[in-house]
């Protein structure tokens, strides 16, 4: 698939930009919203393709010069913007206004796109403020932003407001199947970690982060020597730091499910599916308060680590509470000693 038709889920904000170019109202900037993962530089392209593409006005052939172009991210006329360490700075704004004073190389559109524009320095935003303030000719910039509150109120008047959709579970699910070629079990667990966002469930299916989940849940699943697998498994984490995010998430859906069926909820609401029996067998030994309470100690952790805390110490608290939920003693105790940036 390619161009819109990548865009499972998101037909109305498809049809809405597709409208737009076969009507010629075009606007000169969008704010691109949704969470990591939703699609949002996906659809942004595709509509960069649409734009372009003279085979298929209005969508994309995927297979002419301008599409292949702006797919491998090399048209001149298509100037994407990214976070250089963390950051958006003014002297990438000042590129892009550069750009956009100069014609078009190629075909008769400039389109620039702005990754992380949350990001974006106080004298970016402001640079980036006076050309959505002085719009020319056949220009369109997209701004993508996970965290849109975050942008000036001023940038975001100027910008038509597209909201990416959360796709359902089932449709994830059955996407994962057929083109990943996962089960219909896996399928289900990996497309409710997802959270309705198709980028993340193909980055969740890498065999890499398959392993790690059947890793860490059978961990947590371990009715023997718990202690000693929470902290094999806090060591490990320890020298993969890339991994941490992912496993946390992964820990707070477990804690959920638990959750859900110790309230008496429909197994059909809950994620691990494939391990209904494990979740069952521990929710008769902890209460729902001592479930809470983990799933605190898991936020803890998670707002402790983006503060630089001590990686290894944090994870050893975290994993040795979680090894048992009725302990009376918060990970969060452990988590004050001091701060690293070598974290």
């Amino acid at each position: 698939m390619h161009g819109f038709d990548s865009l499972m889920g998101q037909e109305t904000l498809v049809q809405r930009l597709q409208q737009a170019i076969i009507s010629g109202r075009v606007a000169h900037a969008y704010l691109i919203t949704g969470a990591l993962g939703s699609g949002k530089k996906t659809l942004a392209m595709a509509f960069a393709q649409a734009l372009f593409c003279n085979v298929q006005p209005g969508s994309a052939c995927g297979t002419c010069r301008d599409c292949r172009r702006i797919e491998a991210g090399n048209h001149p006329d298509v100037i994407i913007i990214e976070p250089d360490a963390g950051k958006i700075k003014i002297d990438q704004v000042r590129r892009l206004k550069e750009q956009f004073a100069l014609q078009a190389y190629e075909g008769s559109w400039k389109v620039g796109i702005v990754v992380g524009a949350e990001t974006m320095t106080v004298e970016a935003a402001n640079s980036l403020l006076k050309l959505l303030e002085e719009p020319s000719g056949r220009a369109v910039i997209m701004l993508l932003s996970s965290s849109p509150s975050m942008l000036l109120p001023t940038i975001v008047s100027r910008c038509q407001r597209i909201a990416m959709k959360r796709i359902p579970r089932q449709l994830i699910a059955s996407f994962l199947e057929r083109e990943y070629g996962l089960s219909p079990e896996r399928a289900a667990v990996v497309a409710g970690l997802a959270d309705g966002r198709l980028g993340r469930a193909k980055e969740l299916a890498k065999e890499e982060n398959l392993v790690r989940m059947d890793q860490v849940l059978s961990a947590l699943a371990s009715k023997e020597r718990r202690g000693l697998e929470a902290l094999r498994l806090a060591a490990q984490l320890d020298a993969e730091p890339e991994a941490v995010e992912f496993t946390l998430q992964i820990l707070t859906v477990w804690l959920r499910d638990m959750l859900l069926l110790s309230s008496g909820c429909s197994p059909d609401m809950i994620v691990y599916q494939n391990r209904y029996e494990e979740l069952l067998e521990q929710c008769k030994l902890y209460s729902p308060s001592a479930i809470i309470q983990a799933i605190w100690q898991v936020e803890d952790a998670a707002r402790a680590l983006k503060a630089n805390a001590y990686r290894h110490l944090t994870l050893d608290a975290l994993f040795y509470q979680l090894a048992d939920l009725n302990s009376s003693s918060r990970a969060s105790e452990v988590y004050k000693y001091g701060k690293s940036s070598g974290s």
